[in-house]
């Protein structure tokens, strides 16, 4: 008892980090369910009665509590910074200043922040008029209000995921989406586990079972990378050659073409609030959101979407005419293959190849809870998106190694025991 107590004694950095982060989370999970303020009495009793709201906007196709603070939560940041990341590759100005060191990263990060402002913008609007519990009819200035409170508390999620991310473990941005994810994966396990009588219990185990499948698939494709050799020309020990290798992800572009996807198809329901409900393109809307549940069209082109923006970001993110260059400038060339042209080919190829495998994964991963609900007839409430798992494992796989960065586990074991 005294190992472990002294241990910890002199871990005193790690853990103050570690509780200022579990600090920092409660503070947002109270803040999600503050109710906007200031609001008259009867729109609070609709908030009640609407328990949860439609996420139009979001990639994860979940629900958001109600109308409360922080129901943005991290996304219109999350969104901001992807359209920033796409333009850095076509707007010169943005492009410089990716190669301009931390003093670049602290543009982009004034100017991702000032975007940010206007995304949720048209997020908060989507979600108030789709509420239920504002009327054409209403106050404007009751609106506006709700409309400020609502992206004031956006940026509040952004201050304290910062917080998080100077001051405590991990990322602060995934931590904090991992959270606004986590509850709704719960409540599916709890249903299957505990049932409501709708379904049979052969089913609830086959679905667990093709759950932790879906887990399984997931820590894969997280977790793989495909190693091409390389050799390292030094002048060191009368030239000799150092083996090493150049790392690809299966998996090189993590769950942007799945936000990309979902972003593209939600245009159109936040679009159908501003026509009448009566309209052609209302109940087209209607029609397309409706169809992802049953396989209609709307699933098609959203896997469709998947393995075209999988393709698009895997180039924009990797350039093998950078590796190359780089390879060249360090006297580095691949296995069996000559500087230059040869090796922009074997780089470009071996990236093709490994995203056509992370691509099938991540389309499978995307399309089997739609798959798993539409046979097996799991209530709406419960459903998640297919990007939950691969988010949840990500974020647990960096936290782990953020922590075990900063404390020698091997250490540790030999201390305590």
């Amino acid at each position: 008892m005294k190992k472990i107590i002294n241990f910890f004694l002199n871990k005193k950095d790690i853990i103050k980090k570690i509780f200022f982060t579990l600090f920092i989370i409660f503070v947002y999970v109270v803040g999600s369910n503050i109710y906007i303020p200031f609001l008259p009495v009867r729109k609070y009793e609709l908030i009640i009665s609407h328990q949860k709201l439609p996420f139009l906007f979001g990639f994860l196709g979940e629900h958001f509590n109600t109308l409360c603070l922080l129901s943005l939560g991290v996304m219109p940041y999350i969104t901001s910074s992807i359209f920033v990341q796409i333009m850095q590759k076509f707007f010169l100005p943005l492009k410089e200043w990716s190669e301009q060191g931390e003093k670049g990263k602290y543009k982009t990060s004034i100017f991702t922040r000032i975007l940010t402002f206007f995304f949720p913008i048209a997020q908060s609007l989507a979600l108030i008029l789709n509420s239920k519990v504002f009327y054409p009819q209403d106050d404007l200035f009751l609106i506006l209000q709700t409309l400020f409170f609502l992206i004031v508390g956006a940026f509040i999620c952004i201050w304290l995921s910062d917080l998080i991310t100077s001051k405590g473990i991990g990322n602060g941005v995934s931590l904090l989406l991992v959270l606004s994810i986590s509850k709704e994966v719960f409540n599916l396990f709890k249903f299957l586990i505990k049932g409501d009588g709708s379904m049979y219990i052969a089913d609830r185990i086959i679905i667990l079972f093709l759950f932790l499948l879906l887990l399984i698939l997931t820590v894969i494709l997280s977790s793989s990378y495909l190693n091409i050799p390389i050799h390292y020309t030094t002048k060191v020990n009368n030239d000799n050659k150092i083996e090493r290798n150049i790392p690809i992800k299966v998996n090189v572009v993590g769950v942007l073409p799945i936000i990309l996807a979902n972003t593209l198809l939600n245009v159109i329901p936040i679009f159908s609030v501003f026509f009448n409900k009566d309209s052609f393109f209302n109940k087209f809307a209607k029609l397309f959101v409706e169809s992802r549940h049953y396989l209609g069209i709307g699933f098609f082109i959203y896997l469709l979407l998947i393995i075209l923006f999988s393709f698009f970001t895997v180039f924009m993110i990797i350039q093998p005419n950078e590796i190359a260059e780089s390879l060249s400038k360090q006297d580095a060339f691949l296995e069996s293959v000559k500087p230059g042209k040869e090796t922009v080919y074997k780089i470009t190829y071996e990236l093709f190849r490994v995203t056509i495998v992370g691509t099938i994964l991540l389309t499978l991963l995307s399309a089997s809870p739609d798959l798993i609900g539409y046979f097996f007839s799991i209530p709406k409430n419960f459903k998640f998106g297919g990007t939950s798992l691969l988010i949840i494992v990500g974020v647990v796989f960096d936290f782990i190694q953020r922590i075990t960065s900063k404390t020698n586990i091997q250490q540790m074991y030999d201390k305590l025991f």
